[in-house]
């Protein structure tokens, strides 16, 4: 779910230790933070402290994650939910660690009343410790689960390491995909914004376009997946992450279309 062909597997709800097939009809979708206009299908700052092992607890009206025991994209590292997140002062945090011996990550899903949605804006902002072998994507999936044929977009997408990039997988099954280049490093703040309408996708950092496209642009409805996990390197050897790396998250928001 980024630059690179990845597996995925139908996602799974987890809630009280029991799983349940998606989509879902969520009964609260949006914080106490939440903006005023009909746009705003949701939006989060994080108002609400969780430690460790707490944030589905908190936060389990307003976010799904990918289930404890899933292998992330290199299969070479594992979700652990309860043992990386928390929220801490208005930031949510990815505390991506070894956990029994292995890399361990998160990936969570805001909860929209209907799951997905087609078309939107999509609005994070963000920064990481540039720990080499950890990365993140922040991507819309589709919800059909058909891809490449459904495409796929992803901002922000960057081994912590590295330099921001944007990618559009068309809606293709050739599997073509369109990227975008940043001078911008995760180290410091940034707000990422993915513009998705008819026929157009366009990305954002900082107010600032660093894309566009109208080519191969989805069109079916995408739920929104802020996504960590090991790093393009994870196949290498030496290339698995060995030191703990810290990613913070203090807003999302997305809108539906049109969003003005």
């Amino acid at each position: 779910m980024s630059g690179t062909t990845r597996t995925r597997r139908s996602f799974l709800l987890t809630l009280g230790g029991t799983a349940a097939a998606l989509p879902v009809l969520a009964g609260s979708a949006c914080s106490a933070q939440e903006a005023t206009g009909e746009a705003v299908q949701f939006h989060e700052e994080f108002s609400d402290d969780a430690a460790e092992g707490e944030f589905r607890g908190v936060y389990g009206d307003r976010f799904d994650v990918y289930p404890t025991g899933w292998r992330d994209t290199s299969k070479r590292g594992v979700y652990r939910p309860d043992e990386v997140l928390s929220v801490r002062g208005g930031r949510l945090r990815f505390r991506l660690q070894q956990v029994d011996g292995e890399p361990a990550s998160a990936a969570v899903v805001p909860r929209l009343p209907h799951y997905g949605q087609r078309y939107g804006r999509y609005t994070v902002r963000l920064r990481a410790d540039p720990v080499p072998g950890w990365k993140l994507a922040f991507l819309l999936w589709p919800d059909s689960e058909r891809w490449p044929e459904d495409g796929e977009i992803d901002f922000p997408d960057a081994d912590l390491q590295h330099t921001i990039g944007a990618f559009l997988h068309h809606a293709d099954p050739a599997g073509t995909v369109e990227e975008f280049g940043t001078d911008a490093f995760l180290d410091d703040w940034h707000t990422a914004v993915v513009e998705w309408s008819p026929g157009l996708v366009r990305f954002l950092l900082d107010g600032t376009v660093v894309g566009s496209s109208t080519t191969g642009v989805p069109d079916t409805s995408m739920h929104f997946v802020l996504q960590t996990e090991t790093g393009s390197t994870a196949g290498e050897p030496g290339g698995l992450p060995t030191a703990e790396a810290l990613v913070e998250v203090e807003l999302v928001r997305i809108e539906s279309h049109p969003w003005t």
